[in-house]
């Protein structure tokens, strides 16, 4: 499932940065992720093992959940944004500036409640987060945030949630209309051993029409159940893969969407 679904994504985006050259100088948008552990750090004394071997996984492994003390028992947040600098900084974009990202998520936990979650995420302080994620108590595959469409593809009360333990594909695509207040263009793709399905192209909602001053990559977020010893998450991206778009007329042209199967939501 996972080497055919990035296979056909690669495909389509290959094809659109191929036909669509001129409109888009760069062949790549990163070299590694800048990563940020503990961004929140409600619980200060866990064990948290992070793997960088970007692109093939990136993973954080986290242990030991306990009150410390010291205020704040709500989350631990752990980031990993595109870099174009080895890591050292995450990439700022702005709303000109298409992507696409996409990695094989896999989440594991001790407690499906409270909630867990994980996946790629756009952090502007300007127009707000964006993020496309799965989570461990209802289940849900869904987009929301900062302005970027909201999209559900399944949930746990639908009969279509994800599965924790199960490996997903998650691809998020952000296409600049080029224009100010104009909305750019959003598409979701998953793949959750079902084949490709997309959310098709969808109008990025705030007022600028775009993120504005950005970073973009991928998350996790626990809130740990205290009362269980042995609360444990253990998230994993692997095969990452980042490219830029080019701009949204220019994909709307060659019906990208049309590749893969759209999801009625």
């Amino acid at each position: 499932m996972e080497n055919l679904a990035t296979t056909r994504i690669a495909a389509s985006c290959t094809l659109a940065l191929a036909i669509t050259a001129p409109l888009y100088a760069s062949a790549e948008l990163t070299d590694g992720v800048a990563i940020s552990e503990r961004f929140f750090n409600d619980f200060s004394t866990t064990t948290l093992t992070t793997t960088d071997n970007f692109p093939a996984i990136v993973a954080f492994n986290e242990s030991g959940y306990a009150d410390d003390g010291i205020g704040g028992n709500w989350a631990n947040r752990h980031d990993a944004m595109i870099s174009m600098d080895g890591g050292a900084t995450a990439t700022l974009l702005n709303l000109n500036d298409g992507f696409s990202v996409s990695a094989n998520v896999t989440m594991n936990v001790g407690s499906a409640a409270p909630r867990k979650e994980a996946g790629i995420r756009v952090n502007s302080g300007i127009t707000g987060d964006a993020l496309f994620l799965i989570n461990s108590d209802a289940g849900e595959i869904v987009a929301f945030g900062g302005g970027a469409p909201f999209f559900i593809f399944g949930s746990n009360g639908g009969g279509d949630g994800y599965t924790l333990g199960d490996t997903i594909f998650m691809q998020m695509t952000y296409t600049p209309s080029g224009s100010f207040g104009v909305p750019g263009k959003v598409e979701y793709v998953i793949d959750r051993g079902n084949g490709l399905e997309s959310s098709g192209l969808l109008d990025w909602s705030n007022l600028e029409g775009g993120p504005l001053q950005y970073n973009v990559g991928f998350y996790t977020q626990i809130s740990p159940d205290l009362n269980n010893s042995a609360e444990f998450a253990n998230v994993s991206f692997e095969d990452i893969r980042v490219t830029p778009e080019p701009s949204a007329l220019a994909l709307l042209g060659l019906g990208i969407a049309g590749l893969v199967r759209r999801h009625a939501a």
